[in-house]
């Protein structure tokens, strides 16, 4: 009884084994008509419609860290207030005075492009 036991078990941990084979999966094909999606921290906005926050001191540096998919494709842009201030995956910035502004992040493939948009929130410096 012992050896059939032990032999039910050697044939069950070898169908299991094989069974979850890399071979399987598939891994999808991202191309230009995907439409591209931005991964990270992104404050959320109110049901009414308000923008989401950003909120650092002016003695600070905001560092925000996203990722893009399809990632050989895509192109992110950042703009404040309407301005160009960076390209590229995630976001390093000192801001120089106090105030409120409109930050945009627009992701884009050659064909198709998605966005975030938050509030900057800068205030006095720390003590």
């Amino acid at each position: 009884m012992k050896k059939l036991i032990l032999v039910l078990s050697i044939l069950f941990a070898l169908y299991a084994w094989t069974g979850c084979s890399d071979d399987d999966i598939t891994t999808p094909e991202l191309t230009t008509d995907e439409y591209p999606r931005i991964f990270g921290r992104w404050p959320e906005g109110a049901t009414d419609g308000t923008l989401g926050e950003f909120d650092i001191p002016l003695d600070q540096v905001l560092n925000i860290n996203v990722q893009y998919t399809p990632a050989d494709l895509c192109e992110g842009i950042w703009y404040l207030d309407g301005r160009e201030i960076h390209r590229g995956v995630g976001l390093t910035f000192v801001p120089s005075v106090v105030g409120e502004f409109n930050l945009k992040l627009v992701v884009k493939t050659p064909t198709k492009e998605t966005s975030r948009e938050a509030i900057l929130v800068v205030s006095e410096p720390t003590e």
